[in-house]
């Protein structure tokens, strides 16, 4: 799938999320330690539910995956609960920002929204997170970055994947 398309799917998903059921949030719940669940219970339920569905696109591309990554799956996006943006203003902000990579150092809110990997990432610091789920939050949108997480690369591409990102080889 390509970006745009994600994007464009990820938007109408997000006007009416799926509620989670029992089994999502007894797979959140197994998976985060305390102070990773209050980040994750930051997120809106559009969020949980994508987070949801990556932490489960991962187990299905590795049945026997390890608590931190899913973890990682989990919280990658809790940076975007602390922009203010609901669905409408994250799409514009977006929509905005692609094709400039000036986007990281501008400032005001857009800025902030296109900055919520590191948002995220000192968010999950602070809250004491696994260092997977804190580097992951950082890199998840920046290919570039992978090698230095000390994450596998051939994980990073599961995570990426599971996330809906269209990995160029």
């Amino acid at each position: 799938m390509t970006r745009p398309a994600h994007l464009v799917r990820r938007f109408f998903g997000s006007l009416r999320p799926r509620p989670l059921d029992a089994a999502d949030v007894e797979l959140v719940r197994s998976a985060l330690r305390p102070g990773e669940l209050a980040c994750w219970q930051d997120l809106g339920p559009a969020d949980r539910a994508e987070s949801v569905a990556t932490a489960r696109a991962v187990l299905a591309a590795c049945p026997d995956a390890e608590a931190r990554w899913v973890a990682a799956a989990l919280l990658h996006d809790v940076g975007k609960a602390q922009t203010g943006f609901g669905v409408v203003r994250r799409s514009g902000a977006t929509a905005l920002a692609l094709g400039f990579r000036s986007a990281r150092g501008w400032s005001g809110p857009v800025g902030r929204y296109v900055n919520h990997d590191e948002l995220g990432a000192n968010r999950l610091r602070q809250a004491g997170a696994r260092p997977e789920a804190v580097v992951w939050a950082a890199a998840h949108h920046r290919p570039e970055l992978w090698p230095s997480t000390g994450i596998p690369l051939e994980f990073c591409r599961i995570l990426a994947v599971a996330d809906g990102e269209t990995i160029r080889q």
